[in-house]
């Protein structure tokens, strides 16, 4: 049995283990930043199997070189949304390099 992984126009043949197991190519799990630990949720329509990757939480991924917002949720993101994710990673980031920072002119 073989699986067919469609990335936009190019198909993928995938084997199937004995074990039923199913390896994604390298490609697909950077694409779509896939990492061990990830859950897939399983869905069955026909005679189609769709892997649907799980995620809880909310925020900024790499997808190939582009860092990508990823969201759980169904609806879209609004503006003000935007800016507030935004704001929260500038301060995040902000404070990080404050402390790396600090740390260092106490080492010295």
């Amino acid at each position: 049995m073989v699986l067919v992984c469609s990335i936009g126009m190019k198909d993928i043949l995938v084997p199937i283990d004995k074990a039923g197991r199913v390896v994604l190519p390298k490609n697909v799990r950077e694409e779509l930043s896939i990492h061990p630990g990830d859950i897939l949720k399983i869905s069955i329509q026909g005679n189609e199997v769709i892997l649907r990757l799980k995620r809880d939480s909310s925020g900024f991924v790499r997808r190939g070189h582009a860092l990508v917002f990823s969201s759980s949720g169904g609806d879209p993101l609004n503006r003000e949304t935007v800016e507030a994710v935004l704001a929260g990673n500038r301060d995040q980031r902000i404070t990080g390099a404050a402390s790396t920072m600090a740390s260092r002119k106490r080492k010295q």
